[in-house]
């Protein structure tokens, strides 16, 4: 779990990077979903979504998510920048982008294979989650809010961290390190 949020912190928070979505093919548009390589954490995997909704019933389901996860970690990749390190909204995106990381981990293996159907209505209700935790975020983030809840105090959300391997108290720790450390 830890190693999981270190090589996402090391390799794609703190360092400066461009900005880059996740998907180059979404499997709405395109009759595949293709995910690409991210360095040090997955290789990329192409599913032919069209195809494989005859076996699997919840993915068309997963490639709608993981196309609304991309998109919202891009978002925060590129706002991250222009927010003052002391916005405590700043710490909550750059945490759900971590976890929108580490669910693609978790997507990756499940792609690969694509022998459980209920694996997958897993991942979706997981992810779902997520995705409705980091648009609340960023919309409160947009609106210049300054109220942060912690999320541990939700049953849900500490499901959701578990799930993706990443326990709320560790990436706490980790973006208190990384922004506050002198």
């Amino acid at each position: 779990m830890v190693r999981l949020l270190q090589a996402i912190v090391n390799k794609h928070i703190s360092t400066v990077q461009k900005c880059r979505k996740l998907l180059s093919k979404d499997g709405i548009t395109t009759q595949e979903l293709v995910i690409d390589r991210l360095d040090g954490l997955f290789e990329s995997v192409s599913v032919n979504i069209k195809l494989q909704r005859t076996v699997l019933a919840n993915i068309g389901h997963t490639a709608t998510i993981a196309k609304n996860l991309d998109q919202y970690q891009f978002i925060i990749c590129s706002e991250i920048p222009s927010m003052h390190d002391s916005n405590p909204l700043k710490l909550q995106l750059q945490k759900y982008r971590i976890v929108i990381i580490a669910s693609f981990v978790k997507l990756i293996p499940l792609l690969r294979t694509l022998n459980s159907d209920k694996d997958l209505q897993k991942w979706n209700s997981f992810a779902n989650i997520l995705l409705t935790e980091a648009s609340e975020i960023l919309v409160k983030a947009r609106s210049h809010q300054k109220e942060v809840r912690k999320s541990y105090n939700n049953i849900r959300i500490k499901e959701t961290l578990d799930f993706f391997g990443l326990p709320e108290d560790e990436i706490d720790h980790q973006l208190e390190a990384m922004y506050y450390a002198s």
